[in-house]
C-alpha cells in the first residue's frame, strides 16, 4: 500500500496492515485529525517503508506513552505510535492512496465522541461539492 502526506512530501510504502484498523474518538486524536475521529491502521515498523521525506516528520509527544508524526510542511497527520522500542505504526488512513485492504473494525473511545457526527447516516450526500 502507496501513501503520502498533502504536498507529497512524505511517501511511504507497505505490504498490508498486521492488525485491526480502527476509528478513534478520544479527543486528542480528534485534534490530531481535525474530524470527529482518526482512523489509524497498526502497521509493524520492521515492514514501514519511508520512501522519501521521513526527515520532514516532526514529532509531537501527545502523553509518556505515545508521540504522534506530522509532516511538517503541509502538516498532514501521518502516524500514532507509542514509544516503547520496536513500536508499531499506527498510519493514518487518509494518506493512502488505494482503499485499505482490511475494512474498520472497531471504534475505540466511544466514551469521548462527541454529537455532533452521530446522525452521519440522516444528512444528504454530495458526489462533489454541496451548494453553499
Amino acid at each position: 500500500m502507496n501513501g503520502s502526506c498533502l504536498c507529497g512530501g512524505v511517501k511511504f510504502h507497505f505490504e498490508k496492515f498486521d492488525s485491526s484498523i480502527a476509528n478513534c474518538h478520544c479527543s486528542m486524536c480528534r485534534k490530531f485529525s481535525g474530524a470527529a475521529y482518526g482512523t489509524f491502521g497498526t502497521v509493524n515498523s520492521e515492514k514501514m517503508n519511508w520512501e522519501s521525506g521521513f526527515e520532514l516528520i516532526k514529532i509531537f509527544y501527545s502523553s509518556q506513552k505515545a508521540h504522534r508524526g506530522f509532516c511538517s510542511t503541509c502538516g498532514s497527520s501521518i502516524f500514532y505510535r507509542l514509544t516503547t522500542p520496536n513500536a508499531p505504526f499506527e498510519i493514518a488512513l487518509g494518506l493512502l492512496e488505494t482503499e485499505p485492504t482490511k475494512p474498520v473494525s472497531a471504534n475505540i473511545y466511544c466514551a469521548h465522541r462527541p454529537d455532533w457526527p452521530r446522525n452521519i447516516g440522516a444528512i444528504p450526500d454530495f458526489e462533489e461539492s454541496r451548494n453553499l
